[in-house]
């Protein structure tokens, strides 16, 4: 009789441990690779009334990931937004599993949604294989902005569109020191007295007190990975170059009258594993008037 009960108690154990399991695995796919659309409107009295419901997608640290059948869940996911422009903010490779076929592969299937604007992030400078990938990425009619700016025009009217380098983008040390940071805020100070409304694309979002100083109207970042793992109510635990606790992990965040969007990205790298924070891609419509 006891002898019975026991191998009871013992199934009873063993079937809630495979249960257990079984929803952990579930639950672990389900954060790395159910991707979720976030939303934001972005307001301003600078903005020319040509670019009023104007739409940006923003794709940022996929690290050659593959979500299910050759990304065609991610480009449908694009495509239902029909934005304006595409803003991809690095990392679209990544150093420890380089696979340059996968990233242009993505860039061809999203090419006809609309014109895509790029820059690297660190992962592309310690790859050491960006000038291939630089030099692919131009013959899709990519726009690579490399400490380069540019006017986009609608209806007679334009913005101000800036891309820089990552500040650690180098392709002999894989640091995460600001190495380029210098050539970074000469490109920003030399656009601080652009009287049209600004853009700016940048992979580092710990440096949005530079992107207020220089009076940037909406800058576009990700690598702080959404802070990995996202706890309710203490949020991101850990982000490179921001440490524990980290301050800008994602979404949305203003000062005076700069916005920064920070991208929870896409993929993974050292760590391999999301929580709470599910891929993300982002889309932001511009809005004319005051916030």
């Amino acid at each position: 009789m006891i002898i019975c009960m026991v191998k009871k108690c013992l199934g009873k154990k063993y079937i809630i441990f495979i249960f257990i399991i079984i929803f952990i695995i579930c639950f672990s796919y389900f954060e790395n690779n159910n991707i979720v659309i976030s939303k934001y409107n972005v307001k301003s009295n600078e903005l020319p009334k040509s670019f009023n419901n104007f739409k940006i997608v923003q794709i940022s640290d996929l690290h050659n990931k593959i979500f299910y059948k050759d990304n065609n869940t991610l480009v449908k996911k694009i495509k239902s937004q029909k934005p304006d422009i595409i803003v991809i903010t690095g990392d679209l490779v990544d150093k420890r599993k380089y696979n340059e076929e996968n990233a242009l592969s993505f860039i061809d299937k999203i090419n006809s949604i609309a014109p895509i604007f790029y820059v690297n992030g660190n992962h592309e400078g310690w790859s050491g294989k960006f000038e291939s990938l630089e030099k692919k990425l131009k013959e899709k009619e990519v726009i690579v902005l490399r400490n380069e700016s540019l006017y986009y025009e609608k209806n007679n009217e334009k913005i101000f569109i800036l891309g820089v380098d990552d500040p650690a983008f180098n392709t002999t040390d894989h640091s995460e020191d600001y190495m380029n940071l210098d050539i970074m805020k000469k490109e920003l100070f030399d656009v601080n007295n652009e009287k049209r409304f600004k853009i700016l694309l940048s992979h580092r979002p710990e440096l949005f007190e530079l992107y207020v100083h220089n009076n940037i109207d909406l800058a576009f970042t990700g690598h702080a990975h959404g802070g990995q793992v996202i706890l309710p109510l203490l949020g991101g635990i850990i982000a490179p170059n921001q440490g524990f606790w980290p301050k800008y992990y994602k979404g949305m965040y203003k000062k005076n009258n700069t916005v920064m969007v920070v991208s929870r990205g896409l993929g993974n790298s050292i760590v391999p594993q999301r929580i709470f924070n599910r891929p993300e891609i982002v889309s932001v419509t511009l809005k004319l008037g005051e916030d």
